[in-house]
């Protein structure tokens, strides 16, 4: 009789979530500017600093290579890229795309009963008290995990997949000035006016896909929007 195989052929769950974590961390220490744009990753800094094995570091930094968080490689090390006005649309523009299905789904959901609408609390919860202690950080993080409960709420493991890859692209492109509002208390009311929206339109028999789009475009957009008429206003 053959013995079982002493390890198992397929890779153990805990490892990967390790290496997950550890590549955003990365991404929110790239965020919220801890690390700048150009600024070279050393794999033997990052396990001192983050206190884990060099193979999860760098299984985390192959990740945000091949997502285009960092840039270079081999002999030459990795950097931080630098996102350009051009990537940075096209980040909210494929993330526009994705969350009004998302949200399509996700309203759905509510609306027949099989998920919670509360499940949004705790990160509105979250902005207000990053508010109260002046912390970006932990703003832009609660900001990111209001949109990701709506995407756990969808249910559409096709889609959500997708979210989940340019989840921390879209972590970065929050602490852009053009995307984020200098006002931390302004950040919870944007999202509980998104909120109530979503509590109005699970009231209704049905929401259409180019109300779900433009209700998602004047949120993400609010704060690029009052850039832009604030910049035309000085010339």
């Amino acid at each position: 009789m053959n013995s079982l195989p002493t390890r198992p052929d397929l890779p153990q769950p805990l490892r990967r979530s390790l290496s997950e974590s550890v590549a955003d961390t990365i991404a929110e220490a790239i965020s919220t500017r801890a690390l700048a744009p150009g600024a070279r990753l050393v794999e033997t800094t990052l396990v001192e600093k983050l206190g884990v094995s060099r193979v999860p570091v760098r299984e985390a930094l192959k990740v945000l290579h091949a997502q285009g968080i960092i840039s270079g490689g081999g002999h030459r090390g990795y950097r931080v890229t630098a996102f350009d006005p051009q990537v940075t649309q096209q980040v909210m523009e494929v993330r526009l795309s994705l969350e009004s299905y998302l949200l399509r789904d996700a309203i759905i959901n509510w609306r027949n009963g099989t998920e919670k609408l509360d499940a949004l609390e705790p990160a509105i919860e979250r902005m207000r008290a990053s508010a109260a202690a002046g912390s970006i950080r932990n703003s832009l993080v609660a900001d990111l995990e209001f949109h990701r409960a709506i995407r756990k709420a969808a249910n559409n493991a096709i889609v959500g997949t997708l979210w989940d890859t340019i989840s921390r692209h879209v972590l970065i492109v929050f602490n852009y000035e053009r995307f984020r509002d200098g006002n931390l208390e302004a950040i919870p009311r944007q999202h509980e006016e998104l909120r109530d929206w979503i509590v109005s339109e699970i009231a209704k028999p049905e929401t259409s896909m180019t109300a779900i789009e433009q209700a998602l475009e004047d949120h993400m957009l609010l704060i690029a929007r009052k850039t832009e008429q604030a910049l035309s206003l000085t010339r």
